[in-house]
């Protein structure tokens, strides 16, 4: 993936039109010297998806027109197509990481979780005197870049979240301008202890996606008095980029994967955490967001305490007594089945 690699948009487009992307240091797509080194989600679909009248990606003009391409235009488009989709896979490995990491820790967050927190972002732009695409976000913890395009998409492009040593860069006093905190950080060791000592310093909003489990037992340095909740009505899946999880992957073959995103899992129900505190008092951004002067997505809600979450609140984080019950059933009919064979 060092050299320079051209792929189809997603978008209609003619066989022989190409975009070209380079590579550079760590992957980081926020490097404005040059193109993104990979194909962003939001605008890349590989030929076999575009050529899939089943897939969203379809192109029908270039299915019409592709038996009618020259068989060297094809082998060259196919060439492309491979090099593009050999770089997806290698986004999270291509480059060493310059500090140590837990491979639990290499979990991207999900598009949708984004598009969640979309309205907030945006309510701090306008508290700001900003618009959406003016407002600095900054996320300290470098996975694999995946955040970038995806807020980008929602239109926020001034996204900071580069392949770097964040504690190295606080030492340094190297801490890039920003409006708003936004991560997904590494829930292992003391991370999440040295994140609030960083948050209660920079005197900034921030937006933090964490297990729901998380409590002052993880820090003592936590306080949910200091936060309010948005939670989500659908449980939300991360997704670890290929290779950066490889004992994992060989033990879960079947697992869902994803060629943009990588491979999905979702081992606990999970919302954010809103520290809204710099630009204003949790009583009155409650006021404003059960008031409807924030529209949130359909099914999000923003809680005062974090006592108030019913685990309910979670999709599929728990099931309801009918299910439970229901699925005894199926346990009971299973045995007697097997007795009877038996």
């Amino acid at each position: 993936i060092k050299n320079h690699i051209h792929y189809y948009a997603s978008a209609p487009l003619s066989p022989s039109k190409t975009i070209t992307m380079s590579s550079s240091s760590c992957l980081d797509p926020d490097d404005d010297s040059s193109s993104p080194p990979y194909p962003q989600p939001h605008r890349w679909a590989s030929l076999a998806d575009r050529l899939n009248p089943n897939r969203p990606a379809f192109d029908p003009q270039l299915k019409a027109s592709w038996k009618t391409i020259d068989k060297s235009e094809r082998k060259r488009i196919i060439s492309q197509d491979r090099k593009a989709i050999q770089a997806l896979k290698a986004r999270g490995t291509a480059n060493p990481l310059p500090f140590q990491a837990d491979p639990d820790d290499h979990c991207e967050t999900s598009p949708v979780a984004y598009k969640h927190i979309a309205p907030l972002l945006n309510f701090i732009a306008e508290r700001l005197g900003k618009k959406p695409h003016e407002l600095e976000i900054y996320d300290p913890y470098y996975c694999a870049g995946g955040m970038v395009p995806h807020l980008a998409k929602l239109g926020f492009p001034k996204v900071y979240n580069k392949c770097e040593d964040f504690y190295e860069v606080i030492s340094q006093k190297r801490v890039p301008s920003h409006d708003v905190v936004l991560t997904n950080p590494p829930y292992s060791g003391d991370h999440f202890d040295k994140l609030l000592t960083f948050l209660s310093e920079n005197n900034k909003p921030a937006l933090l996606l964490l297990p729901e489990h998380f409590s002052k037992n993880k820090s003592s340095l936590y306080s949910p008095d200091e936060f309010c909740f948005l939670t989500s009505p659908e449980r939300y899946h991360y997704w670890t980029p290929q290779g950066m999880r490889p004992e994992k992957e060989v033990k879960k073959r079947k697992q869902h994967r994803n060629l943009v995103l990588g491979n999905r899992n979702s081992p606990f129900a999970s919302h954010w955490f809103v520290y809204i505190g710099p630009i204003m008092t949790n009583e009155s951004f409650l006021s404003l967001a059960n008031g409807g002067y924030l529209p949130l997505v359909e099914g999000c809600r923003i809680h005062k305490k974090q006592d108030n979450i019913q685990p309910t609140t979670f999709k599929g984080s728990m099931r309801n007594d009918s299910e439970e019950d229901s699925g005894k059933k199926k346990r009971r009919r299973r045995r007697s089945k097997k007795q009877t064979e038996e």
